[in-house]
């Protein structure tokens, strides 16, 4: 468990919910002339792991290594030791690494997940790391801190589990199509321990804002990306398609502060992960982008290693926008935003792709109702409930819904009923800054980062949304782990 990006708890005695993740393709065994070499990586994996018992203790929120972890960053450490990054100390992100694989095929190495309550937003609460033999090892609790427990032992293993994920070989022997893509990476890699994030450019001292990391990274390899601005670099090249990403090629993102335009940029590394100047604190960096966070500022991927230059200007022109994805409002929520994001370019203005303008006919009405709007939402709990469709009549709304209804109340007309819609009215505001009555917009694990759910800040920290049937109408802290994982912006209606 990290210290400032997960959320998710790790302690088996508490209990949290089942939100399905969806498997991947099965996963098969290593081939054969890899499966030694996959076999001494497990094992010395499990070896690191079972030389912290006795030194190393459970801290839910920490990650002191090798002296202090929650869950989920005891299994970092333990892989990263070894020369696996996972890139990620978040439970529900690890949950979505590698491939599915059945409990019956489990083999050492793989990483085991529970759910310890279906009622609540967690889709897991804990993890371990299998070592054979029907046992795992794992950062327990604050009572047992590291534990060796059979997977048919105490009723908790057998109760929870919730899935398993492989890891290896495919962490091992990812291979990019081009010695060149495999050669960035490397680079790009490298400046994780040796580079630092800031402006100006300076090779000298391989300091660089995301844009230069990535300038520079391919000048290494004799290619001139022609400027160190993330906006100028998303022109080069050819689009590729997410689930298309190949070692090398280009992501840019976005960020809270940019309405969506391209602003920072980072080198695919493979299995889900890019490497890019991430910011002052957090400096050069692996991060996972089926995170909420970077999915939600996920923009485009362009390649420009083994490309026809000609033709890439023409393919600019071509490529389709992405488009957000309408509210599916889902019976229960789950997964990931971390708390530390890409700071901005600095050193240029960055260009964007083109954006739907914001509707600026008939906008809702600034009007000061924002204690009047917290409250009635407050007063529906427990009268209102969850519906799928909006009916006044049996005052059923998903959350898009009663935010629709709560607003209509008081007099303000938000024009659209879904939460992507809600999320284009009126003006950003970020969490820091968040008032009574101001719109709380959220991602769940199965919407890659899209806006889909809507809530009401009421004030102390807390919202108000239609979560679910199984939840009905609630009151949540913003603190709560789903809440954290999941929030994506704000907008303030009420003026």
């Amino acid at each position: 468990m990290k210290k400032l990006m997960t959320t998710a708890v790790c302690t088996v005695a508490l209990t949290f919910s089942s939100v399905s993740i969806p498997p991947v393709q099965q996963a098969n065994a290593a081939t054969t002339p890899q499966q030694s070499e996959v076999e001494q990586k497990a094992d010395n994996i499990i070896s690191t792991a079972k030389s912290l018992i006795g030194t190393a203790t459970y801290e839910r929120y920490n990650y002191n290594p090798p002296h202090e972890f929650g869950c989920s960053g005891f299994i970092y450490y333990a892989f990263k030791q070894n020369g696996i990054d996972l890139a990620t100390r978040d439970t529900n992100v690890q949950a979505q690494l590698g491939e599915y694989v059945p409990k019956d095929q489990l083999q050492k190495g793989d990483i085991v997940f529970f759910d310890s309550n279906p009622d609540d937003n967690d889709p897991v609460t804990h993890n371990g790391i299998y070592m054979g033999d029907n046992k795992i090892i794992h950062m327990a609790d604050e009572e047992n801190d590291i534990l060796i427990s059979d997977l048919d032992g105490k009723e908790y293993y057998q109760k929870n589990y919730k899935t398993a994920r492989r890891v290896l070989p495919s962490y091992m022997y990812d291979q990019a199509t081009s010695s060149t893509a495999e050669k960035v990476v490397e680079i790009a890699e490298g400046l994780i321990e040796k580079g630092s994030y800031g402006t100006p450019y300076n090779e000298e001292t391989l300091t660089f804002n995301g844009a230069g990391l990535t300038y520079y990274t391919y000048k290494q390899v004799g290619i001139d990306l022609k400027s160190k601005t993330a906006g100028e670099q998303s022109k080069l090249g050819e689009p590729v398609k997410r689930e298309d990403l190949q070692k090398g090629d280009l992501v840019f993102l976005s960020n809270n502060s940019s309405n969506g335009k391209i602003v920072h940029v980072g080198v695919y590394a493979g299995n889900d992960q890019i490497v890019h100047a991430a910011g002052s604190d957090s400096g050069i960096k692996k991060s996972v982008i089926l995170n909420g966070y970077y999915n939600e500022h996920y923009v485009t991927a362009r390649r420009v290693i083994d490309v026809d230059a000609a033709a890439t200007e023409e393919a600019s022109k071509n490529a389709e926008a992405e488009a957000p994805s309408v509210e599916t409002q889902p019976e229960g929520q789950a997964p990931a935003a971390p708390q530390q994001k890409p700071e901005p370019e600095t050193d240029a203005q960055p260009e964007a792709p083109a954006e739907k303008p914001e509707n600026t006919e008939n906008k809702p009405a600034a009007q000061d109702k924002g204690p009047e709007v917290s409250s009635l939402a407050e007063n529906l709990m427990g009268k209102a409930q969850y519906g799928s469709s909006y009916d006044e009549n049996t005052m059923s709304f998903n959350s898009a819904g009663l935010a629709y209804y709560v607003f209509k109340q008081n007099g303000i007309d938000l024009q659209d009923k879904t939460a992507a819609g809600q999320a284009t009215k009126g003006q950003f505001v970020s969490k820091s800054q968040l008032k009574k009555g101001d719109l709380v917009f959220f991602s769940n694990s199965s919407s890659n980062g899209k806006i889909v759910n809507t809530a009401i800040y009421t004030g102390n920290h807390e919202v108000v949304m239609s979560a679910g049937k199984s939840l009905g109408i609630v009151k949540r802290s913003l603190d709560r782990s789903w809440y954290q994982e999941n929030y994506v912006t704000a907008r303030r209606i009420i003026k």
